[in-house]
């Protein structure tokens, strides 16, 4: 149901409770007008609530009442006619026209809007301008063709293959649910009351993905054949299967060629399949195929996987979770164009499906990496669903992916400052955040492992789990962020182990000798203050361990630390030797002072 629709029942309601209270007021001065506004008023709230909160067909069928009822009293009493006939044609003919045609039209409307995205199951641009009446009288012209053309020979239907038309819709408004979408009830009719005991498009080989123009094109040409065939027999039992097959074509015209009675008839098919009401061995065979996909896809064979999905989808199976699962193998494969064709061809029959458009988006996304198509298939989410999560989310992963997370951080903000009770929104978008953080780790193909490796990656990777953290706070959630954080611990590096140990032994050697001499205790607390340095340098975080790993380089601080530590080691060897050598001349000079060789000059 509509927005516009929703308001116009509450204004009916509203309308309704005046008309109520209004009434009782009018009893003290006419008890008979009194009663019978507060009836009106009453029937009225009662027939705008059928509708709104139960979607029941007999609440428009009340209003009718009521606006009838209203008109006869004004006529009789000779009081606000013209009102009375403004309510009589105004309040059934809105509420018809935003319901019932709304409801029946939605879908149609959309194949006008762009043709350039999806190919999906809806009429056709002129079954959409027509009515119901105008859908029923097409429907007995064709019959009164047909037998009219029984006593005549006539050329064969043509190949229906020739007439098929697939419409093309697209949606220009901005999960994880992802499961299969089920269609909503239109407001008037009900697809549970229909008794479904044979499937028409598998009876008479009607192909899914036609639209209603081709479906009434296809039906024509085989009730011309069929009546042909009736005229020129009188085979009891042939003329039975004749009717049979006739009153199907009959069906199919009630039930296919309208798009609202084709959405109806569509899920109370799929109810009798649920129900057992269909006894299709054809359709069990495949569903069993699809079965044995599924168990090869559990056990990772991709390629028994796939063949029998193939095998049951070319055999048309009535389950969409056959194309979800093709599409998956094919995906799993890096087979990324084959996937999204799969996934045109699945919405071709089951077109509001959103978890076949939401993998379309998402393949588009991070397969063949083609925003501007993503960016389509979001906007095809997001009008099937606008009150759903599901494409809200992926369109700011896709903002993730084309790189612009300030613009999908505002929009998360947004969307929760709007629906803070939207749990699976948040749980949706917190887990795409951290799918997205894994873009910031580095593979190498040697160790066959994956790891951060340098400071600007971590930091995005840590403020991406950090957000998702926030949004929604679970086991996984949390898990993924302990990881990232993982990278920031410093980890003790030997790379400067040579220089360390240097300074520390001549460092000490200094500072001992420092006691005799000041000056040099200075130079051994210099040595001392330099090993301090690359001892704290030593810890490093792990990025920059795995970065240094990656490039077989330090960076640029870390060289220059690493030379400055290199350089004042050496400094202290040398200044070492240069002490040794200095002593051995004081103690030669004294020794031979000491041993008055001298005096001999």
């Amino acid at each position: 149901m509509t927005k516009g629709s929703k308001i116009w029942l509450w204004i009916l309601m509203i309308a309704g409770g005046f008309s109520a209270i209004a009434g009782l007021a009018a009893m003290k001065y006419s008890a008979g007008t009194g009663i019978l506004a507060v009836i009106i008023g009453s029937c009225q709230i009662a027939g705008a609530a059928l509708l709104l909160f139960k979607q029941k067909k007999e609440g428009f069928y009340l209003i009718c009442v009521i606006a009838v009822v209203d008109f006869i009293y004004s006529m009789i009493n000779h009081t606000s006619i013209l009102m009375a006939l403004i309510r009589l044609i105004g309040m059934p003919g809105i509420t018809y026209l935003l319901l019932y045609r709304n409801s029946g039209d939605k879908n149609q409307k959309m194949s006008a809007e762009n043709p350039d995205v999806v190919p999906v199951q809806n009429a056709s641009t002129n079954s959409n301008m027509e009515s119901t009446a105008r859908a029923e009288s097409d429907f007995e012209e064709n019959r009164n063709t047909a037998e009219a053309s029984s006593t005549k020979t006539g050329d064969q239907a043509s190949d229906p293959d020739g007439t098929k038309e697939k419409t093309q819709t697209t949606q220009n408004t901005a999960k994880k649910s992802t499961g299969s979408f089920e269609n909503k009830t239109p407001v008037l009719g009900s697809a549970k009351k229909m008794d479904i005991s044979e499937d028409l498009y598998k009876e008479l080989e009607i192909d899914r993905a036609w639209d209603e123009k081709t479906i009434r094109t296809y039906l024509k040409g085989i009730q011309k054949i069929w009546t042909q065939r009736q005229g020129a027999t009188n085979d009891k039992e042939q003329l039975l299967l004749i009717d049979k097959v006739l009153k199907m074509i009959e069906d199919a015209y009630r039930f296919l060629t309208k798009a609202i009675k084709r959405q109806q008839y569509d899920q109370a098919l799929e109810l009798a399949y649920k129900a057992g009401k269909i006894r299709d061995v054809a359709e069990e065979k495949l569903l069993s195929l699809l079965e044995q996909a599924k168990a090869y896809y559990r056990k990772g064979n991709l390629q028994l996987a796939t063949k029998f999905a193939e095998e049951a989808i070319e055999g048309k199976v009535n389950d969409v979770s056959a194309y979800d699962l093709l599409v998956h193998c094919y995906f799993e494969n890096g087979i990324y164009e084959k996937a999204l064709d799969i996934v045109d061809k699945g919405l071709a029959v089951f077109a509001r499906d959103l978890n076949l458009h939401w993998l379309g988006a998402r393949i588009a996304t991070i397969g063949t990496q083609n925003f501007e198509e993503a960016q389509q298939r979001v906007n095809v989410l997001l009008e099937l669903a606008p009150d759903k999560s599901i494409g809200h989310s992926e369109q700011i992963y896709l903002h993730l992916r084309k790189g612009d997370e300030d613009l999908a951080f505002q929009e998360i903000d947004s969307y929760i400052t709007a629906h803070p009770d939207d749990e699976e929104f948040k749980q949706g978008v917190a887990y795409d955040l951290d799918a997205y953080s894994n873009t910031c780790y580095y593979y190498d193909a040697a160790q066959n492992a994956s790891f951060i490796a340098d400071k600007t990656s971590y930091e995005k990777c840590l403020a991406l789990r950090s957000k998702a953290v926030e949004i929604f706070e679970d086991e996984h959630t949390q898990n993924q962020l302990e990881r990232a954080k993982y990278y920031g611990q410093k980890e003790w590096n030997d790379w400067n182990m040579p220089a360390i140990k240097s300074l520390a032994l001549y460092g000490t050697i200094f500072t001992i000798i420092g006691f005799a001499a000041d000056m040099f205790l200075a130079f051994g607390i210099v040595l001392y203050a330099v090993m301090g340095v690359l001892i704290y340098f030593s810890f490093r975080p792990y990025w920059q361990i795995n970065k240094t790993y990656v490039t077989g380089e330090m960076g640029t601080a870390e060289k220059i630390i690493n030379r400055v530590g290199d350089a004042t080691a050496q400094a202290a060897i040398w200044g070492f030797q240069a002490f040794i050598k200095f002593m051995g001349i004081v103690l030669k000079f004294i020794f031979v002072l000491a041993s008055g060789k001298w005096l001999d000059f």
